[in-house]
């Protein structure tokens, strides 16, 4: 089992999932106040996940989940009567591991190097990725320390130099790795 973060818009849409796991995760929105969330293993317990984290233009509204028969159900009401979301809601769930056969090491001598370095780069990204969700959540809600804050900018600094591996010259068969923060 492991955690993932998904981001919720008021519009049963989602705006993304942060998982080191599977991360093929539905939502319905069937009525007001109405966010059914497929392919969770429900909320994660503590100390893996917090529960969910409210947007503050929806800082008045209650929130109550339930997960039955595969489905998370997430109601929200402002003064007592369902309401959709006006911004956002993350939510910190459960779901399967990825099997190994999708968690891409490169091998080297194998397959091409454009395949390897995409694959390894894919493997950092994920880190990244988990690394980042319980930092910007901290900081989304005004309570990350100043180290927590710092150390946000330092995953995303790796995250970006990650993403312009393919400008570095030589690429794919020289690659100057970024190092991830300590």
């Amino acid at each position: 089992m492991t955690r993932a973060a998904i981001n919720i818009k008021g519009d049963g849409s989602i705006i993304d999932i942060t998982s080191l796991g599977k991360s093929d995760i539905t939502v319905d929105h069937p009525g007001p106040g109405q966010y059914l969330v497929h392919g969770t293993l429900g909320m994660a317990p503590p100390p893996e996940g917090w529960g969910y984290v409210i947007n503050q233009l929806d800082s008045g509204a209650s929130v109550a989940t339930s997960f039955t028969d595969g489905v998370l159900a997430v109601s929200v009401a402002k003064e007592g009567e369902p309401a959709d979301l006006l911004h956002s809601l993350t939510l910190h769930v459960s779901v399967d591991d990825l099997p190994p056969a999708e968690l891409p090491l490169p091998e080297p001598g194998t397959s091409n190097p454009l395949e390897q370095v995409l694959a390894e780069t894919a493997r950092r990204r994920a880190i990244a990725d988990a690394a980042i969700a319980p930092l910007q959540d901290a900081v989304d809600l005004d309570e990350a320390t100043e180290a927590e804050a710092a150390l946000l900018k330092e995953w995303k600094r790796y995250r970006v130099a990650l993403n312009r591996l393919p400008e570095q010259p030589g690429y794919p068969n020289s690659i100057d790795w970024p190092a991830p923060p300590a």
